[in-house]
């Protein structure tokens, strides 16, 4: 997948090539911090240590979404946040991201009643009072049963229909890619950053392991994009003290297609947590588990636990349908880089942190997967603030600018 300019071998280019920034980590927000960096002008270099897009970015819900749950929580800020960033990816990135209905029905033992998904609605679309999407609607039972008959019927109450995007997540990192070398930025995979150069206890480059050899790469600014492995990036800069992130456990399964033509979100029966049943590839695609993880960053697998977690909450809701473990086609489990907190999993914020060590090592972690542009741009505002001869940047254009 590595590519190059047509002019430069890579090898050649990399081995003591200076940059006005240095990114490391090839996920979505590696990628897409190339992409503005090198559409304002500046030269970029971007590492990733397997291949492009080959950890948690890939393996999302596939939502570009605001978060209702995140209500519930009093974060109005984020949810506008990404709210309005779900309706930039709509317009900008329309080839991989698109509209999807959702249906949330509410049964008599659901946690949250039909009073307060009402309001959740009714807030969730005043946050996005520029949206082009369709309004939400309230719905009675009998109009649930008729719309989605896949759903058990007994105790239902009512319900809302609204719409958030669903996206190709690993496409969305390619496109970044791809836009960002044809905007100049060099990228690199299948090399691995091994230490950090520094001169009077400044990061001024980054030693890199590629082919069985050590090259040297200089940049005026270097950032740290590598997500669930923060930390074990900033160890490598020893500056920071406290670690940057708490990773959590998110698994799916993927099994044939249940008949849907919406995505439907639900309550766990186990622990009240919100969970979706998503119509995806002519399959369905079914998740997400939250759980603290302690383990190999880079050995993530979906177990018997989360895979009979999953099923049973599926199996809750699906009226004439069993699903059992021989139905399970697929399954992917990746890490959620959650910025590091004593509270658990379910209730550690899902905002964003920009922050700089004493070495002037920048690290961008946490945040939301529709978010990513907007991270960016707040990453590439502050490098620029950085760097000298400022004003001959361009101003951010991502929000406008399709990607192709």
């Amino acid at each position: 997948m590595e590519e190059s300019s047509p002019k430069i071998k890579p090898v050649d280019l990399v081995n003591n090539a200076n940059y006005d920034v240095i990114i490391i980590g090839g996920g979505i927000n590696g990628a897409s911090i190339a992409r503005d960096a090198a559409l304002r002008g500046l030269s970029v270099c971007l590492l990733e240590k397997n291949d492009f897009g080959s950890g948690s970015s890939s393996k999302s819900s596939k939502l570009a979404h605001g978060g209702l749950r995140y209500l519930e929580h009093l974060e109005f800020r984020l949810v506008q946040e990404t709210l309005r960033e779900r309706d930039t990816l709509l317009k900008c990135a329309s080839k991989y991201v698109t509209p999807l209905k959702f249906l949330y029905p509410v049964y008599s033992f659901s946690k949250r009643p039909l009073w307060k998904i009402r309001l959740g609605m009714w807030v969730y679309s005043l946050l996005t009072f520029q949206s082009d999407m369709p309004s939400y609607s309230m719905l009675s039972k009998n109009t649930i049963k008729k719309e989605c008959p896949t759903l058990r019927q007994d105790c239902l109450k009512g319900g809302a229909t609204y719409y958030d995007g669903q996206m190709q997540d690993f496409n969305l990192i390619i496109a970044n890619i791809s836009d960002a070398k044809a905007h100049g930025a060099h990228t690199f995979e299948n090399c691995t950053v091994s230490n950090f150069i520094k001169d009077h206890d400044k990061v001024v480059g980054v030693e890199v392991q590629k082919d069985e050899k050590s090259l040297y790469i200089y940049g005026q600014c270097v950032v740290n994009a590598t997500g669930a492995w923060s930390n074990e990036t900033a160890g490598k800069d020893k500056k920071l003290k406290t670690p940057l992130v708490a990773p959590t456990k998110g698994v799916h399964i993927v099994v044939r297609s249940l008949g849907l033509d919406q995505a439907l979100i639900l309550e766990t029966p186990q622990d009240n947590r919100i969970f979706f049943i998503i119509p995806w590839e002519n399959k369905t695609l079914i998740g997400t588990t939250d759980t603290a993880f302690e383990g190999s960053l880079d050995n993530i697998v979906a177990d018997d636990a989360d895979i009979t977690y999953l099923l049973t909450a599926s199996n809750h809701y699906l009226k004439d349908i069993v699903l059992k473990k021989e139905d399970v086609i697929d399954t992917f489990a990746a890490l959620r880089p959650l910025q590091y907190s004593e509270k658990g999993a379910s209730k550690r914020s899902r905002d964003f942190s920009l922050v700089e060590s004493d070495s002037e090592l920048i690290h961008l972690f946490g945040g939301k997967y529709t978010s990513y542009r907007y991270m960016a741009e707040c990453t590439v505002d502050h490098i620029i603030n950085k760097l000298p001869f400022r004003k001959e940047f361009r101003k951010c254009i991502t929000a406008i600018k399709p990607l192709p």
